[in-house]
């Protein structure tokens, strides 16, 4: 018998009406209603990601308003607003030193050490000059200590040149020690850049085990 010409009673007519609506609706759970579904609950959770992150530019952008609003005050006060620039500005500092250095008759600089504790970089160096006068060498530490670049003078000392074991002009031999201070925010790592004692420190903390009721003893 071909089932095109069947004749289908209206039980099998019901039947094969249900199990066209039961095929159709799978088919449009599985290919419409959880494709659907898994899309909104990404676009949610995207959503929520971008939510938090505007609330956290939003703490950020409050943050440097007050830092920035702190900085205007200091500097309304008759402060020195200095800035920490970011790693590696070596090049910067001895072009900066260079050029404060220039106008005394003979000078060395050495950059002697870089350290890592966190986010700052400090940039040990030492300076000997010569100047004509004791007023030439106050001049260029005010220099250092308020030029923009941030930097900390921890020693200094100035002495009489002598000629022959007599001191026949009023030239100074000045001798100072400083740090420049950097930053990492903004600052690209490189061969230079010293491991961060901060973290090193952390490290070695962690290794230490204790038994119960040992520090005491």
């Amino acid at each position: 018998m071909n089932i095109l010409t069947k004749k289908f009673s209206t039980r099998e007519k019901i039947l094969l009406s249900v199990l066209v609506i039961i095929i159709v609706a799978a088919l449009y759970y599985m290919f419409i209603y959880q494709p659907l579904t898994a899309s909104l609950n990404n676009s949610k959770s995207n959503a929520q990601a971008l939510e938090q992150q505007l609330v956290a530019l939003d703490i950020k952008v409050e943050q440097i308003k007050n830092m920035q609003k702190s900085i205007e005050e200091y500097a309304d006060n008759g402060h020195i607003v200095s800035i920490m620039p970011s790693y590696n500005a070596g090049k910067q500092e001895l072009v900066f030193l260079n050029s404060t250095l220039a106008a005394s008759d003979d000078y060395y600089v050495g950059f002697t050490n870089i350290t890592r504790q966190g986010n700052q970089i400090r940039r040990e160096f030492s300076l000997k000059f010569t100047v004509d006068r004791y007023s030439d060498a106050e001049n260029i530490i005010n220099i250092l200590e308020h030029s923009d670049l941030r930097c900390l003078i921890s020693d200094f000392s100035v002495k009489p040149v002598e000629q022959d074991g007599r001191v026949e002009t009023d030239e100074v031999e000045a001798n100072c020690v400083a740090t420049f201070y950097e930053t990492m925010f903004g600052g690209v790592a490189d061969a230079e850049l010293p491991p961060d004692s901060a973290k090193e420190q952390e490290e070695v903390i962690g290794t230490y085990e204790y038994e119960p009721g040992s520090l005491g003893n």
